[in-house]
C-alpha cells in the first residue's frame, strides 16, 4: 500500500482509537440494546429493537435470549398477536442503566466536541452510505 490511506484501515484505526479512548468501554450491541430498552420506560417490542439496531430477526432473537439468559431482560408474547414479544428490563438492569446513562451522555458529548454541527451531519451521511453498501447483495455474496 506504499503508505497510502484506505479506507477499511482508516475504520479500523477510528475502532482501536475509540477502544484506547475509552479505556476498553466501547458499547457493545447487548448494552446498546439494554440502554435502548431503558430509555423507552424499561420496554419495547422486539422489532423495535430490529429495526432500530438494523438486525436481523434471527439475530436479535439470539442477542435477546442470551440477555434474558443472564437475567437482564424478560420476554413476553403481545396479547393480540402471539408471534410479536414485548421485551421488559430487570429490576437490576433499570438500576445499572440508570448509572450507565450518565456514562454514555459524558462519552456522547466528547465525541461531538471534536466536530461542528456541518461536520457531524457529513459523518452521518458517510456512515450511513458505508452501511447501505454491506446491504448489497453482490457484497454479500463475495462478489465486488
Amino acid at each position: 500500500m506504499n503508505g497510502e490511506k484506505t479506507l477499511l484501515n482508516e475504520l479500523r484505526l477510528l475502532n482501536i482509537a475509540l477502544r484506547r479512548g475509552m479505556n476498553a468501554e466501547v458499547p457493545s450491541v447487548s448494552s446498546m440494546v439494554l440502554h435502548f430498552v431503558f430509555m423507552r420506560g424499561g420496554n419495547v417490542l422486539q422489532k423495535e429493537v430490529e429495526n432500530e439496531f438494523d438486525l436481523r430477526r434471527s439475530t436479535a432473537s439470539q442477542l435477546l435470549r442470551r440477555l434474558e439468559e443472564n437475567g437482564s431482560i424478560r420476554r413476553t408474547h403481545t396479547e393480540t398477536d402471539g408471534r410479536s414479544k414485548r421485551i421488559y428490563l430487570s429490576d437490576t438492569e433499570m438500576e445499572e442503566q440508570q448509572r450507565i446513562c450518565h456514562r454514555f451522555r459524558t462519552v456522547e458529548a466528547y465525541l461531538e466536541s471534536a466536530l461542528t454541527p456541518d461536520e457531524k451531519d457529513t459523518f452521518f451521511v458517510l456512515c450511513g452510505k458505508i452501511r447501505k453498501l454491506f446491504d448489497c447483495p453482490v457484497l454479500l455474496r463475495g462478489g465486488v
